[in-house]
């Protein structure tokens, strides 16, 4: 009764005195949201007295977001791991700084850390003097986040100035890195070994609906695809309207593409080279250019499309290429349809005036030699013909002048 009495009191001051390790998923883009969701993992840290895992999976983000997310990394009273995690993830561009600024810098095999010069999302430098007061900045906030920890600061400020990328064995061995693990169990049992830890426990933090909801609103990609729904979906209502399906969906799309701006900036310039691009195509139905006005619709959506996110702060953020290349095809696909319509229309006999009567069938009522009369589309016509017709034969409508018809014999 003693021993098990005994075990009992093991187990609970086992637990009494375990530490939470949380573990929170940084995933897309940095942005504003994302520092208030960091800063509220930390304080949970802070007032467990353990520590907190960030598995970070980014393409970049905006510099003045990342700024904050070191500073509180730096502030934190708990221990704060960062670990670039599934296999086959990045911490790209803005992500970079994150990793290097964490107490304890991990990767998983397959992974990859690096290019973080301030590029726009076309690729090339910021030119002119604030191109280089933007760089000598950014490399400045990397040196002193490498010297804070104590990392390669030749190879941190190379992921700046030259846009180098280092995968998680060269990470490791430049000294960018602590440590490689490809499990949450093993790195658990990798902070133990290195602060002296026992009885660690994981706890996973996971994101509330509005959470959830800013998480999917901060992907370009999901951005791009909300506005030409709402784009579309108006235009849809508007040439068949009364329904109110497609208004609804348009601004249901309108209304989450504004949310989603407020948490990545914007470049309103190609916000308008994409609005353009589908004012274009809109003029292609009415005004059939033989696909002029599809050409100039397609390069507008692109460079808009591409430039959509290319706003001064913004680190490695821009519409995917895949995405791109989707919506043209949809482009295309309209237009393709418009022009199949506008060609059936062009080739269709017309419905109004004498046109609409020739290869037309009728009945001979009144007929003298060469002319006579035939019922046709339910009115009499004076009608001429070569061949010799009776009344009552049926006759084909071959052509006119002025209103008489010219005939032949069926």
């Amino acid at each position: 009764m003693k021993k098990l009495f005994l075990l009992i009191l093991i187990l609970l001051s086992q637990n009494l005195f375990a530490k939470n390790v949380y573990f929170l998923e940084i995933k897309g883009v940095i942005t504003p949201f994302t520092v208030k969701y960091i800063k509220g993992a930390i304080q949970k840290a802070e007032n467990d007295s353990g520590f907190l895992v960030l598995k970070i999976d980014t393409p970049g983000g905006v510099l003045d977001s990342t700024r904050k997310i070191v500073q509180n990394i730096f502030e934190s009273k708990a221990k704060i791991i960062s670990f670039v995690s599934p296999q086959g993830a990045r911490a790209g561009s803005a992500g970079t700084f994150i990793v290097l600024a964490s107490d304890m810098a991990v990767m998983a095999e397959g992974t990859n850390i690096g290019a973080a010069h301030p590029v726009s999302v076309t690729g090339k430098d910021i030119e002119g003097e604030i191109g280089k007061k933007i760089e000598n900045d950014t490399v400045a906030f990397m040196k002193s986040i490498a010297e804070k920890r104590g990392r390669n600061v030749q190879a941190a400020t190379q992921t700046v100035l030259n846009s180098k990328s280092f995968t998680s064995s060269e990470a490791l061995q430049s000294k960018l890195i602590d440590l490689i693990v490809n499990s949450d169990s093993e790195l658990l049992n990798k902070i133990e070994e290195k602060y002296q830890e026992k009885n660690l426990s994981p706890v996973y933090i996971k994101p509330d609906i509005y959470e959830k909801i800013s998480i999917f609103l901060s992907d370009p990609n999901v951005l791009m695809l909300l506005l030409i729904i709402a784009i579309l979906s108006i235009f849809l209502e508007i040439k068949m309207p009364g329904t109110f399906v497609f208004a609804g969906i348009g601004i249901s799309a309108l209304l989450l593409f504004l949310f989603g701006i407020n948490i990545i900036p914007l470049n309103y310039m190609a916000l308008l080279l994409i609005l353009a691009g589908i004012a274009l195509l809109i003029m292609e139905i009415f005004i059939p250019s033989f696909g002029l006005l599809t050409f100039a619709s397609v390069v507008s959506l692109v460079f808009g499309m591409k430039l959509l996110f290319d706003k001064e702060g913004n680190m490695g953020i821009g519409v995917s290429s895949m995405m791109i290349a989707v919506v043209v095809s949809i482009i295309l696909l309209i237009a393709l349809i418009i022009g199949r319509l506008v060609l059936k229309d062009f080739k269709k006999k017309p419905e109004t005036g004498m046109e609409k009567l020739i290869n037309m069938t009728g009945t001979v009522k009144v007929w003298n030699d060469k002319k006579g009369k035939v019922f046709l589309n339910g009115e009499f016509w004076d009608a001429v013909s070569e061949d010799t017709l009776s009344v009552g034969d049926t006759v084909q409508v071959t052509n006119y002048k002025d209103m008489t018809l010219y005939v032949k014999k069926c």
